[in-house]
């Protein structure tokens, strides 16, 4: 063999060495799927992750929220290998795992705990004592008002002290005064249908959660509580002060356009209304019931693994950037101004908050106050999702026009039935 022949065997040998170990890399490289509801969110800290882990890949699988849980059940629950880490409402993890859709990580509950200095993060990831899932974000409602509308109808702005918070009767006079110089609703909720929303109605009142018993697996949706602030609700559509007929979706654009002159939410909206140049806008804390007491909801969504799942460790790994690592949780928040649970990441959504502290109102002050002091979950019960989907239509049939006490009744007898299946 000539010297050159032996040149080019050797330029070959090391390419084709050069070719196998790239695809050897390649083939190692573990790839896992999160299944979510909407990608754009998760977008910063997926990248984030993938530069840190270079060599796992994440990949994401869009299913709609209102099917996301049938394909927790139906998908995992038979067993399904091909998802690995999944986005999964709090209220929902002790149905889930009771029926061994979720992974068992209590081994991380330290770390969790550590992570996230509020008691009811871990205690909303939980069930029957173990761990089921990571917590991510959490949340609570405020009072946004338009300061155009009020100061065109001459009303004193509400005070964004705590101690100082409007009553319902009190919010409601101050939107037929809004109403009567010109805005088309005087109050709209952001999610008119949703238990999340409305449940904080029913505390304030001292109605109780509608679930009672052993394990909160009976219905107390007919008592006389619920019926009468049910019907409060309904009384708002009835006259006027709040739109029927708007979807949740269309909340957020008629607060914007100016239509509404107090909108009860979420902060998530938050960043579409400061892009907003029209809306010149104030936050309070949220009104309660004179002869009850304050009271917020909580609660959002975390992250859980799929006991099925062929790459338990890589999809922990992705977990735990986005919910322990102070970094990737601020990544998850970074589009909607959602707020993060970890600790170090509420500091900085905290710090970015602040800063529109002069345009809107002390925002960051309400919502480290109400998760504080009058922050309450959702019921803790395996028969929650069953619950909730019985009082979404109901809510909805409420605030549309049908008969409040008829409506509870027949949703009692229904939940009644579809409870008893569960126990």
């Amino acid at each position: 063999m000539t010297k050159l022949m032996r040149r080019l065997s050797s330029a070959v040998f090391v390419a084709a060495t050069l070719i196998f170990a790239g695809a050897a890399q390649a083939q190692e490289k573990t790839t896992i799927t999160f299944l979510a509801d909407e990608e754009a969110p998760y977008k910063p800290v997926i990248e984030a992750f993938e530069k840190l882990h270079p060599d796992i890949k994440v990949v994401f699988q869009l299913v709609p929220w209102n099917d996301l849980n049938a394909a927790v059940e139906s998908r995992v629950g038979q067993g399904d290998t091909g998802i690995d880490v999944i986005l999964t409402d709090m209220s929902r993890v002790p149905a889930f795992a009771s029926k061994g859709d979720l992974l068992d990580v209590s081994e991380r509950a330290g770390a969790i705990k550590a992570a996230n200095p509020n008691p009811a993060d871990l205690d909303q990831v939980s069930y029957d004592g173990k761990v089921y899932a990571y917590p991510m974000w959490t949340s609570t409602q405020l009072l946004f008002y338009n300061r155009k509308l009020l100061k065109s109808a001459g009303i004193e702005f509400p005070s964004g002290d705590p101690s100082k918070r409007l009553t319902w009767d009190q919010l409601l006079e101050k939107a037929a005064a809004a109403q009567k110089a010109g805005a088309k609703w005087g109050v709209q909720f952001q999610q008119p249908d949703n238990y999340y929303q409305l449940q904080m109605l029913f505390e304030s009142a001292g109605a109780g959660p509608g679930l009672k018993g052993d394990g909160l697996m009976e219905s107390d949706i007919a008592s006389n509580g619920w019926v009468k602030t049910a019907q409060w609700y309904s009384d708002l559509f009835s006259k006027g002060i709040s739109p029927r007929g708007v979807s949740p979706d269309q909340t957020t654009d008629q607060f914007i356009n100016g239509e509404v002159a107090f909108m009860i939410g979420g902060t998530y909206p938050m960043g579409r209304y400061n892009a907003a140049d029209d809306l010149d806008y104030g936050v309070a804390p949220v009104p309660y019931f004179k002869d009850g007491k304050p009271v917020t909801p909580t609660g959002s969504l975390c992250l859980s693994l799929n006991p099925h799942s062929q790459h338990i460790d890589a999809a922990r790994a992705f977990a735990e950037f986005a919910s322990l690592n102070a970094e990737g949780n601020y990544l998850t928040v970074s589009v909607y101004p959602l707020i993060p649970t970890n600790a170090g990441a509420f500091k900085t959504y905290a710090q970015k908050l602040a800063a529109e502290t002069e345009k809107i109102g002390p925002a960051i002050d309400i919502i480290n106050y109400e998760l504080q002091n009058t922050a309450v979950a959702r019921p803790r019960t395996i028969g929650y999702v069953t619950f909730e989907t019985l009082m979404i239509k109901a809510f909805g049939d409420i605030r549309n026009g049908a008969d409040v006490s008829d409506t509870l009744k027949a949703a009692d007898q229904q939940l009644t039935r579809q409870l008893s299946r569960l126990r």
